[in-house]
């Protein structure tokens, strides 16, 4: 009796471990060992649209099975793909079994916004994401090189054997060192704490020396006697390594408010960057106060601390969902949700006008100037190695009354002013002329 006890016993937890592993930790749905995932292809599968109504993805009847068209090739790092070979991606993969049961799925992008980032990304290396600062709703998000989800089958191999990486989102994946685009982070840090006001006067001779290292402006240049507003606008990076000398640890944790260093909570993975746990030295805050060192970040969070300073110190949480459709459930529908408020509201608007400054006058400026109403900063992030320094642009628009904000990425770009200025602004543009 006491054999047969332990026999059964022994089946029994054999059973029960087995139920947990396929319960608990293996995707059956997913696997192509499941005869049931082929089943997924031979079925009509619900739409995918943008916030206007228009259609991102939908499936097409090919030969006995459904296969899925997308209206734009960057959506691949957004909406995903759908593929019987090649697997699920996405937000089709997110919400497999919605769509799978008919279900339409409604975005925040704006598909012409989309396609205006990918033409303006066409053959380079970088990412776009736009933001509506009041709301967190994302219009555009655009990773280059990308893979089309249409023709997987002709170019697969291309895919793989390309060595600028096009299966990576380097929206919410890639790392870039932020460059001067942190400077309005640390401007609001320094005006949020009292360390500086508009009538604050600075002298910049072009070089300060640290023990540990100097810091010096773009070509040495000199900026003589400026405001704080000006040491922004013309990216002194004097100041500004002055300011975060100044701020010390207080610098990180404002990093930290606006975001950077932690992963952000949003439909798609995104990795955290880095913001460091405490500062080493003087010299080590100066580094960090102009964007350099060891601070990663990525252009979604980028995008996500401009759109705080557009939205007057209000940090909202990014999102891609806006509503889910059909069927016999109820509809799903998203509502913004604030991550922080990032007081004093003064703070924030004092940045604003210095980023407005920069636009019209500074390192910001482009070809929109004198058209566009916009804040900006540039940012040109170096790289540690012999290749070209990566462009950046963060800024929003129209400047008193934002509905946009941006971040722009150009991997190896050069200037920030020269490659990744002339993109933000023209998506911008481009965002408020749908608007109308």
């Amino acid at each position: 009796m006491r054999k047969s006890f332990l026999v059964l016993a022994l089946i029994y937890g054999m059973m029960l471990a087995g139920a947990a592993y396929w319960q608990l930790y293996s995707d059956l749905d997913e696997s192509p060992a499941n005869p049931r995932y082929y089943l997924m292809f031979r079925q009509e599968r619900g739409p995918i649209f943008d916030g206007c109504g228009r259609t991102l993805a939908f499936s097409a009847a090919e030969d006995g099975v459904y296969v899925r068209c997308y209206a734009a090739p960057s959506l691949s790092h957004v909406v995903g793909y759908f593929h019987e070979r090649y697997g699920i991606t996405g937000l089709e993969r997110l919400y497999q079994e919605e769509l799978s049961q008919g279900r339409s799925l409604f975005t925040t992008l704006d598909l012409e916004l989309q396609k205006r980032a990918e033409e303006l990304l066409q053959g380079v290396n970088g990412a776009v994401v736009a933001l509506r600062p009041a709301t967190g709703e994302v219009l555009a998000l655009v990773s280059s090189p990308w893979v089309d989800g249409s023709a997987l089958d002709e170019n697969w191999p291309d895919y793989l054997a390309d060595v600028r990486s096009p299966f990576l989102n380097r929206a919410t994946q890639g790392l870039y060192p932020p460059g001067s685009t942190v400077k309005p982070i640390v401007y609001w840090a320094a005006a949020a704490l009292g360390r500086v006001d508009d009538e604050t006067s600075w002298s910049d001779p072009g070089v300060l020396n640290l023990p540990g290292g100097m810091i010096s402006n773009a070509g040495g240049r000199a900026h003589g006697q400026i405001s704080i507003a000006e040491a922004l606008a013309y990216s002194s990076n004097v100041v500004f390594a002055e300011l975060a000398v100044d701020l010390e640890e207080q610098l990180l944790k404002c990093f930290r408010l606006f975001g950077l260093g932690q992963q952000i909570d949003f439909e798609l993975g995104n990795l955290e960057g880095f913001v460091p746990a405490g500062i080493a030295s003087p010299y080590h805050a100066a580094q960090l106060g102009i964007g350099q060192g060891e601070l990663l970040v990525t252009p979604l969070q980028m995008a996500q601390a401009a759109a705080a300073l557009a939205n007057g110190g209000i940090l909202m949480r990014p999102y891609l969902v806006k509503e889910l459709r059909g069927g016999l459930r109820l509809r799903q529908i998203t509502r913004p949700q604030v991550v922080q408020e990032l007081l004093p509201k003064s703070a924030a608007n004092t940045v604003r006008k210095a980023m407005a400054l920069a636009a019209r006058e500074g390192t910001a400026q482009t070809h929109l100037s004198g058209s566009l109403d916009y804040a900006g900063k540039t940012g040109t992030a170096q790289t540690g190695r012999s290749a070209a320094d990566h462009a950046w642009f963060i800024g929003f628009a129209p400047v008193d009354a934002p509905q946009v904000a941006v971040a722009v990425v150009i991997e190896h770009g050069g200037a920030g002013a020269a490659a990744a200025a002339p993109v933000g602004a023209e998506i911008m543009l481009k965002a408020l002329q749908m608007s109308e």
